[in-house]
């Protein structure tokens, strides 16, 4: 099933990130009032702040959200094995999403709203994907590279969206033996669209790689010299991150998850071991996607060296090996077959070995050590892994997906669900659910109060233990975020006033990048574009990708308030300010990097 099955394309490269990132701790930001810390701070007073305090967490004061690939398909699998002469290799990857983290103090709730991505060019080899459902993370690696120990650059993501053919997929194979296959495989009737899952790791900042410790001498003179050009008059310097990225294009099939891996989860076996991947066995091969699975240990990324590792089909306790269905030597899950074919293993399988292991639970093992163990019976959020809500809505539907082999599983099967806290590292026993005929257990989610965000954790049988906390290698899990309603905001008089402090300053504050387009400060600017704004912060454009605030974080007081502004005439005060600007001192001359920066803007 999925990208484990052929045909499939592959694509290496880098990734950048380019997040705000001062949301993301309490000292200036409340995320669930949705307003600054402390509220009412000027807006002067707290951009600098923040640039004052640029180190290891606040490391990105004037980002731009915008998070892109650099990256070229790196080869092909119709069915022989990896191809590097096909006439698409070599083609462009194309993506830019705005990363938003749904809950903005977490680390596990990151995710990619885009419009749409392409693999190929136009009038050429192509693969068009319009948006769906935005880009998910997920099993996110706390473990992945250690000897990195700076943010993110410890860990590694899956990240992975579904096309539905239904849905504006477009493929345009010309002579691509490739994507030719693939065209033909969508015309099954169970192929509902194509999957693209790439995993990211080795996050380097600064432009950095010797920064390798939150404290290390290389960071401290980083942070000083970001902070002298941020502190220029006028200055606008993004400051992006960039991981190493590999990832596969395949197929899409009924009853898979469209934003997290479905397949047959060999779990994670403890701190220690190999981190979660996902198998698939047919009649003559079984594929292991190791993409998010083994540590790098050195800069030059060489794998860690489990020695030969061995592939078993065990009794249905796990305690018994039935069959060793394949042994993997060190190169083949080391660095260069790695990168070659995105972390996919394709194992040849003797005759009825497959039959054996269909009903049979896998695991990965060196002698009696076990580093990976199947769980048969898995739910996986169908679409919605991160939900918003607003406090006076309507309660939103969340699904999850039961697999038992990594295929559909029956009607009956109960799934538990827990309200987990992370502060006290509880989970609480909130409510169950049967799976209809398609092995699908839904549940609804409410709004939480005045401004909330709760991580909801899944346990499936009737027999399922309570989770004792989120391990994101291990545990399915949905977080629902829900704005304040902002009743009083949304009542009070549209002046300028009101509408600047109860509304924009926020944005003003947090959001440099924005001067660029619009000064949001300016009364005239802002009803000048109040046609634009409001298409921009419309709930029914909230997937796109110039959705305003990228945060998603603006209430429905807010919205009533700023429309109520836009729809009349500018109040005697705010005209009062149209020629404020024209009025004062003339600005400094911009340094050239500024100029630049803003003239390539869009």
């Amino acid at each position: 099933m999925s990208v484990l099955e052929t045909p499939r394309i592959y694509f290496t490269g880098q990734m950048t990130w380019d997040p705000i990132v001062t949301n993301n701790d309490a000292t200036y930001y409340n995320e669930d009032t949705c307003d600054l810390t402390p509220a009412g701070d000027p807006v002067a007073d707290f951009r600098q702040r923040a640039i004052d305090a640029v180190n290891t967490y606040n490391w990105n004061p004037h980002g731009t959200h915008r998070s892109a690939f650099l990256a070229e398909v790196s080869g092909v699998d119709t069915g022989s094995g990896l191809r590097t002469c096909d006439p698409f290799v070599g083609a462009p990857a194309n993506f830019l999403g705005m990363l938003v983290d749904a809950e903005p103090y977490g680390t596990v709730t990151s995710q990619l709203f885009f419009d749409t991505m392409q693999f190929g060019i136009n009038g050429g080899c192509r693969v068009t994907c319009p948006r769906t459902w935005r880009v998910m993370s997920r099993y996110v690696n706390f473990q992945r590279n250690s000897y990195n120990g700076i943010k993110a650059g410890i860990a590694s993501v899956i990240w992975q969206t579904s096309i539905p053919k239904t849905a504006g997929l477009q493929l345009d194979p010309h002579d691509s033996a490739a994507l030719q296959a693939l065209a033909a495989a969508l015309e099954d009737d169970g192929v509902l669209g194509l999957t693209v899952r790439w995993n990211t790791y080795r996050t380097i900042y600064f432009d950095d790689p010797t920064i390798l410790a939150n404290k290390s001498p290389e960071l401290v003179k980083d942070s000083k010299a970001l902070i002298a050009k941020l502190d220029i008059a006028n200055s606008f310097q993004p400051n992006p991150a960039r991981s190493l990225l590999v990832g596969v294009v395949g197929l899409w099939r009924e009853g898979e998850p469209a934003c997290e891996p479905g397949d047959r989860a060999l779990l994670a076996q403890g701190a220690e071991t190999i981190a979660t991947a996902f198998a698939r066995i047919t009649d003559d091969r079984l594929v292991l996607d190791f993409g998010n699975s083994v540590a790098e240990v050195d800069a030059e990324l060489n794998k860690q060296d489990l020695g030969p590792l061995s592939v078993c089909a065990m009794s249905p306790d796990g305690k018994s090996i039935v069959k060793v269905l394949a042994s993997l030597p060190y190169p083949r899950y080391g660095r260069d077959c790695y990168v070659a074919t995105s972390g996919l293993i394709t194992i040849p399988l003797s005759a009825g070995t497959a039959e054996l292991a269909a009903t049979a639970p896998l695991q990965v093992r060196s002698g009696d050590k076990i580093y990976l163990a199947e769980q048969v019976l898995r739910a996986a959020p169908t679409t919605q892994q991160n939900i918003y809500l607003d406090e006076s809505g309507a309660n939103v539907a969340a699904d999850l997906q039961v697999l038992e082999f990594g295929a559909p599983a029956g009607a009956g099967i109960t799934v538990s669900r827990y309200n987990w806290n992370s502060v006290t590292n509880v989970s609480t026993l909130i409510d169950t659910a049967q799976t209809d005929s398609a092995g699908i257990a839904s549940f609804q989610v409410a709004p939480a109060g005045e401004g909330n965000v709760l991580s909801y954790i899944f346990t499936v049988g009737d027999d399922a233990t309570t989770t004792p906390s989120l391990d994101t290698l291990t545990t399915p899990y949905i977080y629902a975020r829900t704005l304040p309603a902002d009743a009083a905001i949304g009542a009070l008089e549209p002046s300028w006033e009101n509408v600047y402090t109860s509304v924009l300053s926020k944005w003003n504050a947090m959001a440099p990048c924005m001067d660029n387009w619009l000064l949001l400060n300016q009364p005239a600017q802002v009803h000048a574009y109040g046609a634009v704004l409001k298409k921009l912060t419309d709930p029914a454009n909230f997937e796109a990708f110039r959705f305003m605030p990228v945060t998603r974080d603006m209430t429905e007081g807010e919205r009533t308030l700023l429309y109520k502004f836009l729809d009349a005439p500018l109040d005697e005060g705010a005209r009062a300010l149209r020629a404020a600007p024209a009025a004062a001192a003339p600005r400094a001359a911009l340094p050239e990097v500024t100029r630049l920066s803003r003239a390539m803007r869009s």
